[in-house]
């Protein structure tokens, strides 16, 4: 055997393998230029127990994705990146009764698996009025959502009890408990949009976990709705919507300076199931209207709580409220805190440069808004770029999670070719 000829094709074959190395694992577009047409093929494709980041270029995704199943968890570690919020969208029809004979059947996007991640994702259930019809149900634990869009009518988000969850800058539509279930979940600095013909955000399922004030009130730890905008369609009424009601008993949604707008009930929360709101936790603090005005909390039901600064502060911080859950350490804003964006962004020809990022493992470059290409070096040559044509080439960091930072830009004409 000739092993110098031996050694020199593994040396080729490693050389391709560092030359070609990407931050993401997979690509998936519809027009076929990634390597999988398919968001759960691709999914179906990652290892077990490591991280796998998949790219989504623009499209509309008709498919209903599962990572793990009831009967089986998934061990995999996936980050789903998107393109764009508004043009990645992972769309199904079903609701319950109509295509589907339960909630699983009618779920567009299931969870069963820990540590998953999602950014720049718009998750549908294009089931309009008929029915449980979810958009995304999170099944695992330390799941967290960035700037993603989730759009449904009845029943659009569900969270699984035990688990935790976070949600940020992101945007949640529906009409009739279209949050519910008995997850703890923290939503940071969300829209949360009411459509005509509903009349419920939230529905809380039953949940262990809470803490007693000092003067007695009973805190429990479900959905925590943190500086949102609780906003509603325009052809949705005044006085027409509640904040929540109790699925079941010892539940609990909280709002803390949260702006709410004119569609929203003086009296604020409703009863459901004759008195599964007296064990419930319906708590505000600093409610706002859209103009940032005090609301008038006179009018709530009796057997919600305003609390003092002093409450949220002691008792409803993040750390403190996920280490009641789970003793395993989850730390969702710093998955979400993006890297620095690259800085220095020249232009030589077709190439462009930048300077090295801290923390990175490659770079997404973006040619007039559209995706480009990905890559691990700190320049890229634009093989199609065309001579006296106007170009602005953007190029985001990305993290070890798939988190994307902000954009540097350049736009110029091209005026010679590098070969």
């Amino acid at each position: 055997m000739d092993y110098k000829y031996l050694f020199f094709v593994f040396y080729l074959l490693f050389i391709c393998q560092i030359t070609n190395a990407q931050p993401f694992r997979f690509i998936v577009a519809k027009d076929g230029s990634g390597t999988h047409t398919s968001i759960q093929k691709a999914i179906n494709d990652c290892p077990d127990n490591e991280r796998s980041l998949i790219f989504v270029k623009n499209g509309t995704y008709e498919e209903k994705v599962s990572i793990g199943t009831r009967a089986s968890k998934s061990l995999k570690q996936i980050s789903l990146i998107g393109e764009s919020v508004n043009d990645v969208i992972i769309t199904s029809p079903d609701a319950i009764g109509n295509g589907a004979t339960n909630v699983y059947g009618a779920t567009t996007f299931a969870i069963y698996a820990n540590d998953f991640y999602a950014e720049n994702i718009t998750f549908q259930n294009s089931a309009g009025n008929k029915g449980q019809a979810l958009a995304l149900d999170t099944e695992e634990d330390r799941q967290a959502f960035k700037n993603c869009r989730l759009l449904g009518f009845q029943d659009t988000y569900r969270s699984r009890k035990g688990r935790r969850f976070y949600f940020k800058d992101c945007f949640i539509q529906g009409a009739t408990d279209f949050i519910y279930g008995g997850g703890t979940v923290f939503f940071d600095d969300c829209t949360i949009n009411c459509v005509k013909g509903g009349s419920y955000i939230s529905a809380p399922e039953d949940i262990s976990y809470y803490e007693k004030t000092t003067s007695g009130k009973t805190l429990r730890y479900g959905f925590i709705f943190r500086n949102c905008d609780i906003t509603a369609e325009a052809d949705v009424a005044d006085n027409s919507y509640y904040l929540g009601r109790p699925w079941n008993m010892e539940c609990g949604s909280i709002y803390l300076n949260c702006r709410m707008g004119k569609h929203i009930k003086p009296e604020g929360w409703s009863t459901w199931k004759s008195t599964n709101h007296l064990s419930a936790c319906f708590a505000e603090y600093n409610s706002m209207n859209m103009k940032r005005t005090p609301v008038d909390t006179n009018k709530r039901v009796n057997w919600s709580i305003q609390l003092t600064k002093d409450e949220v502060d002691t008792y409803l911080g993040m750390k403190q409220v996920y280490s009641k859950i789970s003793s395993v350490p989850y730390n969702p804003q710093a998955m979400c805190t993006a890297l620095s964006a690259p800085a220095k962004l020249s232009r030589n020809g077709n190439t462009i440069s930048w300077k090295t990022v801290n923390g990175v493992i490659g770079y997404l470059i973006l040619r007039n808004g559209l995706f480009l290409a990905t890559t691990t070096k700190t320049s890229y040559t634009d093989d199609t770029a065309q001579i006296n044509k106007k170009y602005t080439y953007s190029v985001k960091s990305v993290s070890i999670n798939g988190n994307l930072s902000a954009s540097a830009s350049i736009t110029s004409s091209i005026k010679r070719i590098k070969k």
